[in-house]
């Protein structure tokens, strides 16, 4: 019989790709005829892919086995119990299942790698559904070891692969480690496509696109998205799990074409689930962007609040989660004029810094306060001293930044810099990036890109930079020293009227509208 591949509907009557159609009739053949024996070589060939494409199926072939069938056959008492799990959240395993199989496969003398890396999976769905994520990044160290030092017995791997490969590259991405995450998610997209295309490949690109868009590669992710929103699957469907990845990078990529619009109907698309997952922090991450173009940023400000009060570990200041979260709340409160605010969350003890995530906010807040070479000094820094990653002013975003703070510092900025600024935006499509610019900069930036629009949305008001003459050094001095406007008079030798012209006109040359914001922007 010729071997084909076929587009089968799944349970919601979506086109996805399915297992080889004659071993499809082959497992409802072997079901119909008890034909256990068959069913084994069946499974262990295509256990996932029937679980994507067939779960049906496998979930009559599991019901009709006999139980003592199980017992003589532990890796697929194992597949029962992972095919099980997809109804939970996370598709976390039932301990004793798991402590079943880890006896069986360490009794044998020499394990099948796909066994044990079974094993080290079921460990891994618990240590991300718990929040442990730098332990499971440890862990996906063991499992790549595993996988690298050549297995004795390579069958069932090209069908288990992508589903480990995927679950590994989830916990880099949340353990903060973007590079390994990439290159998880891209041998998964290796592993599936050897012979006929694997059904989680799919979401393996999908998940390799969400890496490029946080990294503001927005071409790279749009490379490898199909050029249709997917309909989305039906809750405890393998697929379920899965497509969240694809649905948040297409949010980041409309955003960065600043298409809003877009943007905000795909958020349509994020339930309960995806909000309370493993990435519900990205769906955060895009509302805020759409926020900061469109509006609202009150309400994200409350809801990410609300967010980092309850996440516990999985939002605690050292993860990607909380550190990226914490750059919106900074994000959304400069937006909002209250810098004293932001100023608070970048304070935040033990804050994460991951290249370009906490660096933008405090150079964008140096130029909000009228600082562009402090903005200057922020972006260039760890350039020498952290060769391995693309330095903060090399990312779209920090050129722009840095290119709007080499013009407040010095009235006008190198062609060199621009340039920088302009093809990083242009290269990676990263439009959303000119939103940081000043407006003196948009004037020199804007003819050297491709956007069509020059309607950017300014969610930030640049401070032109402070100047304090030597005599308002005096009165910022002395308003520091003493609290009554007739103490000020003292120190300062001039009549309490002229201590308030004084007091006043230093008000606003630095935009306060208290003392206490006088001092804090005053601040050198």
């Amino acid at each position: 019989m010729t071997s084909f591949v076929v587009r089968a509907p799944d349970a919601a009557g979506n086109p996805i790709r399915g297992v080889p159609m004659h071993r499809t009739r082959a497992l409802q053949h072997a079901l119909d005829h008890e034909e256990w024996e068959s069913v084994d070589e069946l499974l262990d060939a295509d256990f996932y892919r029937y679980l994507a494409t067939e779960p049906a199926v496998l979930n009559r072939v599991f019901d009709a086995l006999p139980e003592e069938w199980f017992d003589a056959h532990p890796r697929h008492a194992m597949s029962a119990a992972i095919a099980a799990a997809v109804d939970r959240p996370g598709m976390v395993l039932k301990r004793e299942s798991v402590t079943a199989f880890r006896r069986w496969v360490e009794s044998q003398p020499t394990p099948a790698a796909r066994d044990v890396l079974g094993v080290q999976q079921a460990e891994l769905r618990e240590l991300l559904a718990h929040g442990w994520y730098q332990n499971a990044s440890r862990l996906v160290d063991g499992i790549l070891h595993t996988i690298r030092t050549g297995p004795q017995c390579p069958q069932g791997l090209g069908d288990v692969m992508p589903s480990v490969l995927l679950r590994c590259g989830l916990a880099k991405l949340l353990a903060a480690n973007l590079t390994a995450a990439a290159e998880c998610f891209a041998d998964a997209v290796r592993w599936g496509t050897l012979t006929e295309e694997h059904p989680l490949a799919p979401y393996a690109r999908e998940h390799l696109a969400l890496v490029h868009a946080l990294e503001e590669r927005y071409t790279d992710a749009v490379a490898l998205l199909s050029p249709e929103t997917p309909a989305l699957r039906r809750p405890g469907t393998l697929q379920y799990h899965y497509e969240p990845a694809g649905i948040l990078a297409r949010v980041l990529i409309s955003t960065a074409a600043l298409d809003v619009d877009a943007a905000a109907e795909q958020l349509q698309h994020i339930d309960d689930a995806i909000v309370e997952g493993d990435l519900g922090w990205v769906a955060m991450h895009a509302r805020t962007r759409v926020a900061l173009m469109r509006g609202g940023q009150w309400d994200l400000i409350h809801r990410i609040n609300t967010l980092l009060a309850t996440g516990s570990n999985r939002t605690s200041p050292e993860t990607i989660a909380g550190s990226v979260l914490r750059a919106d709340l900074a994000g959304l409160y400069q937006s909002v004029d209250d810098l004293r605010a932001a100023d608070s969350v970048l304070g935040s003890a033990g804050l994460l810094d991951r290249p370009g995530s906490l660096v933008i906010p405090l150079a964008r807040q140096a130029l909000l306060r009228g600082k562009p070479k402090q903005a200057l000094s922020l972006l260039r820094q760890n350039e020498h001293t952290r060769p391995e990653t693309t330095p903060s002013r090399h990312l779209p975003t920090g050129a722009v930044l840095y290119a709007t703070a080499e013009l407040a510092a010095s009235g006008d900025v190198s062609p060199t810099t621009l340039q920088l600024a302009a093809t990083a935006v242009n290269h990676h499509g990263a439009y959303s990036a000119l939103t940081h610019a000043s407006r003196g900069l948009r004037e020199r930036i804007l003819p050297l890109t491709s956007l069509d629009s020059t309607a950017i949305p300014e969610p930030w008001s640049y401070r032109d930079r402070a100047k304090l003459t030597p005599r308002e050094r005096e009165v910022l001095a002395a308003l520091h020293a003493h609290a009554t406007i007739n103490d000020v008079a003292a120190a300062l030798h001039v009549s309490p009227n002229t201590a308030k012209t004084h007091v006043r006109a230093l008000y606003r040359k630095l935009g306060a509208h208290s003392r206490e914001e006088v001092l804090w922007l005053g601040q050198l």
